[in-house]
């Protein structure tokens, strides 16, 4: 497995509110209220909804100023989208959308092909959704987003089925009212993809995305934890790569993850870590929603007694993403005076919602 030690994208810590409305289908939006019967086309099939509820990234940290309607409804908002990488890794690309009512159909819409994520996207990235997809509605209702496309969304190779899968599944699942996901097209349920059958009849994000298998396990006896890796584009430029691994069944996620992070990706991926071999994981615990991580000195040979913020941050990112926690603690030797690069970590840190810049 390659590795490389180098600090180039960094993390954004903050991204504003997303909030819209929205409905379709037989179903009614949460809340006490009634609500209007979805509009119909001629053909009576749903058509043109907008989102009933209140969306936000996961791990935003603070509300957007909507005091002047006007300016609130132009504003841009950094928001990630789920494109294929170079290497045919399904990637989040965090771009620039104009402020919409319906943030999760918006970021749907800039997933397809020959749509508008051609002018943001990065060189060598790809959309997954195919071209002339629409997306006809999205409804979420008691933390099921169900989205309806067209009857284009069917045309794709089943090479690529499992890709616009996690694509669409980790896309949703990035608000915070959305826990699972349902796919329709043309106003009726699939139980499975159009083209090779894979079963979709409910998605969540502990599906996991970008899947593989470690050596010398077993399916069926396995734990699912996702990690972050890191790609190189072709202009030496980093970015983090979410990679769900399925080892032995284990009960102690955290730990499971951090030494998994530190093992390294799978020999052939074409990806690194930026955590050496030989750091040593002394201790995991988790109090409170904090996940504190004591790892051995080993992390601090980076640069000089500072470890690498890279390194940190697929921490950060990979312990927020499998275990039920909201930050994280470091600690090297049992103490919290841990730096890497000019970041602070002697306190706890919050999971980023924004990663992977797309064209600015």
């Amino acid at each position: 497995m390659s590795r490389k030690l180098t600090v180039l994208i960094p993390l954004t810590l903050s991204v504003a509110m997303l909030s819209g409305c929205g409905l379709f289908g037989p179903e009614q939006s949460t809340g006490s209220k009634p609500v209007d019967p979805p509009r119909m086309s001629k053909n009576n099939k749903p058509q043109g909804p907008s989102e009933e509820v209140t969306l936000s990234l996961i791990g935003d940290q603070g509300k957007a100023d909507t005091d002047d309607p006007a300016k609130a409804m132009v504003e841009d908002v950094a928001t990630p989208v789920y494109l294929m990488d170079p290497e045919g890794f399904v990637v989040p690309i965090t771009v620039q959308l104009p402020k919409a009512e319906g943030p999760a159909k918006q970021v749907l819409n800039y997933m397809v092909k020959g749509g508008p994520i051609e002018d943001v996207k990065p060189d060598g990235f790809t959309a997954l959704l195919p071209k002339g997809t629409v997306v006809q509605g999205v409804n979420i209702k008691d933390g099921v987003a169900t989205v309806d496309f067209s009857d284009k969304f069917g045309n794709y190779e089943a090479k690529d089925e499992q890709k616009i899968v996690d694509a669409i599944t980790f896309a949703l699942t990035s608000f915070e009212s959305v826990k699972e996901v349902k796919i329709w097209i043309n106003g009726h349920p699939q139980e499975v993809m159009p083209v090779d059958g894979t079963p979709i009849s409910s998605l969540s994000r502990a599906d996991g995305i970008n899947k593989e298998l470690a050596a010398n396990v077993k399916m069926g006896e396995t734990t699912p934890i996702t990690l972050y890796f890191q790609g190189e584009m072709a202009n030496k430029e980093t970015y983090f790569v979410p990679v769900t691994r399925l080892i032995s069944r284990t009960d102690d996620k955290a730990m499971a993850t951090v030494n998994e992070l530190i093992r390294g990706p799978k020999q052939g991926a074409n990806l690194f870590s930026s955590i050496l071999p030989t750091t040593k994981v002394l201790d995991v615990k988790i109090d409170n929603g904090v996940a504190t991580v004591n790892l051995d000195e080993k992390i601090l040979d980076y640069n000089d007694g500072k470890a690498n913020p890279l390194a940190m941050d697929s921490i950060l990112l990979s312990l927020t993403e499998n275990a039920d926690v909201g930050q994280v603690q470091f600690m090297v030797n049992g103490k919290t005076n841990v730096t890497a690069g000019d970041k602070d970590y002697s306190k706890p840190v919050s999971r980023p919602t924004q990663m992977n810049p797309g064209k600015m």
